[in-house]
């Protein structure tokens, strides 16, 4: 079922699956509100991926959550996931061949796992993004599957942004930097991820950014 953004912060630790994100209580969109204006259309380039202006250094894993991790570990569990995330890609873009779409799921599932995200979310993102296309471009430079500008992108990372598995990376990266920033908060890190941190740091989460919180609700439906 779809997130909902009233609940509290046992909710939210069921989502991301990760305890240690989530050591300070969660503040809650007031249950009133409503998502009427959410957009449809992908990859507009308003995300926090295209509006953050990153810093210089790259960011380091040591500044992520610790998390056991396997390049390609197939365990029933992440073949169970990878499934799910394939069926739901391929209802997304009917355009991608399977061995693109096993692909894109299998950098899913172990990005997640490896940043310590939850595969959904980070699926619903994507989807949201770009629609997993790689090759999307927005108005203003933001590039690939979750949309990274140029320089976001350099930070996190990420080498070739129109690479699937490295664009994945990265936008599971920012993610998981972000949830850690806001204290597990998934209202702030994902008004964050669409509008800046800058932003949500000087405003919290203004109406602005409820559209896009739909819009993640709604694509996490499926998945849930």
């Amino acid at each position: 079922m779809p997130l909902n953004w009233s609940f509290g912060k046992r909710h939210w630790m069921s989502l991301l699956g990760t305890a240690a994100l989530l050591s300070v209580s969660v503040a809650m969109v007031s249950p009133s509100v409503v998502f009427a204006m959410a957009a449809e259309e992908t990859g507009t380039g308003a995300s926090a991926a295209s509006a953050y202006t990153a810093p210089k250094e790259p960011l380091q894993v040591s500044e992520l959550p610790a998390s056991p991790y396997v390049a390609g570990q197939m365990t029933d569990q992440f073949r169970q996931k990878a499934s799910s995330v394939a069926g739901y890609i391929q209802s997304r873009n009917r355009a991608l061949a399977s061995d693109e779409i096993d692909g894109i799921s299998q950098a899913i599932v172990q990005y997640s796992d490896r940043y310590g995200v939850d595969y959904r979310l980070l699926t619903s993102i994507i989807a949201i993004e770009s629609s997993f296309r790689r090759d999307a471009v927005s108005s203003s430079g933001a590039i690939g599957m979750g949309q990274l500008k140029p320089d976001t992108a350099r930070w996190l990372g990420v080498l070739n942004p129109y690479d699937p598995v490295d664009n994945i990376a990265g936008t599971a990266r920012f993610l998981a930097w972000l949830v850690r920033r806001y204290n597990g908060n998934l209202e702030y890190a994902l008004s964050a991820y669409y509008q800046g941190p800058g932003s949500v740091d000087r405003n919290g989460v203004t109406p602005v950014c409820m559209p896009y919180l739909e819009k993640v609700n709604r694509a996490l439906g499926p998945l849930m």
